[in-house]
């Protein structure tokens, strides 16, 4: 008698692992179909460090937005440095066209730490008195030092299937700069902390790059 059960309950887990192994082929099929994959790469010249959040995420069907944050170490800058650049390149590997935005969290600038408003919410705080926007601490950074940190896309909008478009952000101190005044004096400051901070970045950027769905 056992060995007749035995006999019997055999085809019986059979059909139970093909029943299994039928459902787990099925959820991949589906996940497989509904992920739409954003992978990004990076390219780096001159001094600088930077730390990225894995970003092999997935952009799902119906989620509004994925994102990662950046801290950009630009390591010693000086009046007539060679010119800083970093790319980063997003691939949309799904089958709906994306938007690509960016804000500046917080900065530091020999020591001079700034704080956006973007960045205060970010932090779940309140904004402070004095506190910029993103866009301000950007027009600031291009138009107001005697160096120019400027950030932006290549375009605003990254098509589907396999479209590719590239954040980027440059930092320019030429040796005739806006004002030789200003080239002395900031010159001046970034030597300075530079050599009573040998081990710290003269520049630390913090941004959040995101990719939103094209939902039309």
């Amino acid at each position: 008698m056992q060995e007749e059960q035995t006999e019997e309950s055999t085809p019986k887990k059979r059909k139970r692992k093909l029943k299994i192994t039928r459902i787990i082929f099925l959820i991949l099929l589906v996940v497989s179909n509904t992920f739409a994959w954003f992978i990004y790469v990076t390219r780096i010249d001159n001094s600088v460090s930077v730390h990225v959040k894995s970003w092999d995420v997935v952009f799902q069907d119906g989620d509004n937005e994925i994102s990662t944050t950046l801290d950009i170490l630009v390591d010693n800058i000086y009046p007539g440095m060679d010119n800083f650049h970093y790319d980063i390149t997003a691939y949309n590997k799904s089958e709906v066209s994306a938007y690509l935005t960016y804000k500046i969290l917080e900065a530091d600038i020999f020591g001079t730490a700034y704080i956006t408003e973007e960045g205060r919410a970010e932090r779940k705080e309140s904004p402070q008195e004095g506190d910029m926007t993103s866009q301000e601490l950007e027009s600031m950074f291009k138009n107001d030092l005697p160096f120019s940190l400027t950030i932006g896309v290549t375009s605003l909008t990254i098509s589907e299937n396999d479209g590719k478009e590239e954040y980027q952000v440059n930092l320019v101190w030429p040796y005739e700069g806006k004002s030789d005044e200003e080239d002395t004096r900031w010159g001046r400051n970034a030597a300075i902390y530079k050599q009573n901070n040998p081990d710290k970045p003269s520049i630390v950027l913090k941004i959040k790059i995101s990719i939103t769905q094209d939902t039309e």
